[in-house]
């Protein structure tokens, strides 16, 4: 308790932390594309998709040995299902992104998996969606300023396991220096992946969690020439600026974030899972 009321929860402290991260509306009604639309390339299957990073290996180990169903929350192109076919036979993709679902679904037949899809918001879209052995979201978190119902959502959507992973800090903060540069934008640093640890234990889930070294890029991702419309999409820069913007990441380059933090945790799903046709 402080003179001013209640101490901040962790939940309170992380939703301050993320909203902290809104760019100023007048930079982002300027810019000439979204700053937080990602390429379908950069999240589909391919050669370079890790079978054995740790947050496979957590879900795997929890997986029925045949037959097993996965839950992927914010599943992009499916390259986090991947490493989990096998054991996992049943697949059901979440993105609110209609182009991921479809990168997802090519993926799971490719896989030769069962597969369905949801379109929408976590956990909006929660009531429509059936629950599996394992839920899985990867890289979504720090999108999320209203953590609790999302983790809840995920939590009694998983019989077994819930398996996150997620960048041990913001992954904008790769472009602080330049957003300081081109905007004179000085930008947060939190959270990090132990803040994501506190708000899952205040909820008394009592997460293990690991950090370990940030899995393959995509081809798309690791495409150098992918660079700069990437970060000119990020800065809210326009075209034009191609050329200086080149020229300053070839001094400063970003400081992508190079370890990922996976968190595990029981479900509490007691729903029969439904067979997908």
């Amino acid at each position: 308790m402080t003179d001013d009321g209640p101490e901040p929860t962790a939940a309170d402290r992380w939703r301050a932390s993320i909203e902290a991260w809104a760019l100023p509306a007048e930079i982002v009604e300027a810019a000439p594309e979204s700053p937080w639309r990602h390429d379908v390339q950069r999240f589909a299957v391919d050669d370079t998709v890790d079978r054995d990073n740790q947050s496979a290996r957590w879900a795997r180990d929890v997986l029925p040995p045949v037959g097993g169903t996965v839950l992927d929350v914010g599943c992009g192109g499916g390259r986090s299902i991947a490493p989990l076919v096998p054991p996992a036979t049943e697949v059901i993709g979440v993105d609110r992104v209609g182009a991921m679902l479809d990168e997802f679904l090519e993926a799971a037949a490719r896989a030769g998996v069962a597969r369905r899809t949801v379109h929408g918001a976590w956990p909006d879209v929660l009531p429509s969606t059936p629950p599996a052995d394992v839920a899985i979201c990867h890289h979504v978190l720090f999108d999320v300023a209203d953590v609790v119902p999302f983790v809840v959502g995920l939590t009694v959507s998983a019989r077994l396991a819930v398996v996150v992973e997620v960048p041990i800090r913001h992954p904008m903060s790769a472009w602080n220096e330049a957003f300081e540069h081109f905007w004179g934008l000085r930008r947060p640093t939190g959270p990090e992946h132990v803040d994501l640890v506190a708000v899952v234990r205040e909820l008394g889930l009592d997460p293990e969690y690991a950090v370990a070294a940030r899995r393959p890029l995509s081809r798309f991702a690791a495409d150098p020439a992918n660079l700069v419309p990437v970060a000119r999409r990020r800065l809210c820069l326009s075209p034009d600026r191609d050329a200086e913007l080149a020229a300053w990441l070839a001094d400063h380059p970003p400081a992508f974030v190079d370890q990922v933090a996976t968190l595990r945790w029981p479900g509490a799903a007691d729903e029969p899972v439904q067979p997908i046709a």
